[in-house]
């Protein structure tokens, strides 16, 4: 008998491997697709050099690892990469990079066996049911003085803030974001830290990335974007948070 769970988790991988029946980013990396924000991989490439420049023997883990565009990406900045998501199929670079197939809902650190450098957990989360454990999973399987590299969904920016009020949810948490690409948790940037620092972490820096208004241009959105940027110029939050995608660099205790 299958598991619902599973069965589900399935057909969303399947989504990604056929790339949404034909529905494929227009950009990647070295032709293996990117599906993120435009600008996240490389963005993020460029926080994880400045916090641990890349040198012989740094070990990397990306978890939530999809294609391998971003772990390929990693490896060829001179970084040690090992790989992982719940299903290899979908990984291109296979025997190049090795890899781990985790449940990231199950705890996964023990499995692993190993401490890296860094672990770098690109829009991932949302699609996880305990984001608390997982932290604590990725605290487990940094060595001392490690950083782990997150990104997420940002709706704290002003058009999910303005989504939230016209519609009831945030920017990529529709109906249609949950059944077709499991994301079903939405984390504010808040809420994360407070989690990393439960787990042992401290946010060493923080940003976002990509135009939340790209997918919302015409006049059918008009009203939309008008209230994102009545909420914008009412908010607090520093303009360097208010893209569409929050960005976060962790620190593990150097002891």
């Amino acid at each position: 008998m299958s598991d619902p769970a599973d069965d589900l988790a399935r057909e969303r991988a399947h989504n990604f491997q056929t790339r949404f029946e034909g529905d494929a980013p227009a950009y990647g990396y070295k032709g293996i697709p990117i599906f993120a924000a435009p600008g996240l991989h490389e963005y993020a490439a460029e926080r994880l050099i400045a916090a641990l420049p890349p040198a012989p023997g740094v070990q990397v883990l990306e978890l939530g690892a999809g294609g391998g565009a971003m772990s390929l990406r990693l490896a060829d900045h001179g970084y040690a990469v090992t790989a992982s998501d719940l299903f290899e199929d979908n990984f291109t670079p296979r025997g190049a990079i090795p890899f781990h197939a985790l449940d990231l809902n199950q705890p996964f650190a023990a499995r692993v066996e190993r401490r890296f450098d860094a672990v770098v957990a690109l829009e991932l989360v949302e699609h996880l049911e305990n984001p608390h454990q997982f932290l604590r999973e990725c605290r487990q399987l940094l060595a001392p003085g490690g950083c782990l590299l997150l990104s997420t969904p940002n709706i704290a920016n002003p058009m999910s803030q303005a989504m939230f009020l016209r519609h009831g949810h945030h920017q990529w948490f529709s109906d249609d974001d949950y059944r077709a690409q499991g994301h079903i948790t939405p984390l504010a940037p808040v809420v994360l830290r407070r989690a990393a620092a439960e787990a042992g972490l401290a946010c060493e820096w923080e940003g976002s990335v990509s135009d939340p208004e790209r997918m919302h241009g015409g006049r059918r959105n008009r009203r939309m974007r008008w209230l994102a940027r009545l909420l914008a110029a009412c908010s607090t939050l520093p303009p360097t948070l208010r893209g569409e995608v929050y960005v976060a660099l962790f620190r593990a205790p150097a002891g």
